[in-house]
């Protein structure tokens, strides 16, 4: 039977960041835009040439209000105008917490989690993870755990199911046009996480990405980790929508391109929060 597969590749930036800052009210804001081809690169260059004349657009932290007045605008005009598809969770920091064993329950990770104490500092354990080797046997595989503060670490699952979530509804999505459809494999090309790259969070990230995901979502999920984001139009895209969508959380206004089906803005609220039954 012909199995039919494609590929998107995935830009995505969080605000304020990727940690949790002690603050129950702080909303956080995750982003992922996705293209096939890696049109929303193309996007992000049309939008920042109609705004200012040029082929990059700056960052959101420290761009003045007529600028940001100004990317909201021309985002609403053109983003209908390619094959982008934007997807966009908020949540606040109370909500995100009371979600946790919830999210961790629909990772599959109910039984890899552990939770101590050191010092004062609450740190939670994942795994073991079995590294996946060819040819080895379950036996002979590596067994491998990650263990990271609690600040990083729920954020950290927060992130992870949104992304597997964002995953299921596109393949969905797709589906509907290419019945034939039913592989899909994800680039995904987050910036560092706190610790740059061989760090903590960033290991525990690839590893709740590559290893759990078979039995969860159809498809891969490869990790290409921003070193150095200046200049990378699709970050720079996702950038400008996470900290666009704090705006306007801060402000009250849930309204965010309303009629155009290639975005979708999902906000956690308070009363929406599964119950955490620690």
């Amino acid at each position: 039977m012909t199995q039919w597969v494609t590929m998107f590749l995935a830009s995505m930036d969080h605000s304020p960041s990727e940690q949790l800052t002690g603050d129950p009210d702080c909303w956080h804001n995750s982003v992922l835009i996705l293209s096939e081809g890696g049109e929303h690169w193309e996007l992000s260059q049309k939008i920042a040439h109609r705004i200012n004349g040029k082929s990059n657009l700056s960052k959101w932290a420290g761009s003045r209000d007529g600028y940001k007045k100004k990317f909201e605008k021309e985002l609403a005009a053109t983003i209908a105008d390619f094959p982008v598809f934007l997807e966009a969770i908020s949540a606040q920091e109370r909500v995100i917490e009371d979600s946790f064993r919830h999210m961790v329950d629909e990772l599959g990770l109910s039984r890899c989690v552990q939770t101590s104490t050191r010092n004062e500092k609450t740190y939670m354990s994942f795994g073991p993870f079995l590294r996946r080797q060819s040819g080895r046997s379950a036996e002979e595989l590596e067994k491998v755990s990650f263990e990271i503060s609690r600040v990083q670490a729920v954020p950290l699952i927060f992130i992870c199911h949104f992304v597997l979530r964002v995953h299921q509804r596109l393949l969905q999505t797709l589906g509907v046009d290419r019945p034939q459809l039913d592989w899909l494999d994800m680039q995904l090309m987050p910036n560092k996480f706190p610790g740059g790259i061989d760090g903590r969070m960033a290991l525990l990230f690839n590893a709740i990405m590559s290893l759990t995901t078979p039995g969860l979502i159809k498809g891969n999920l490869r990790i290409s980790t921003l070193v150095n984001s200046n200049g990378d139009a699709g970050n720079e895209l996702a950038d400008n929508v996470a900290g666009l969508l704090r705006d306007k959380i801060a402000s009250g206004n849930h309204e965010f391109l309303l009629g155009i089906n290639e975005a979708g803005w999902e906000i956690w609220e308070p009363s929406m929060a599964p119950m955490d039954n620690r």
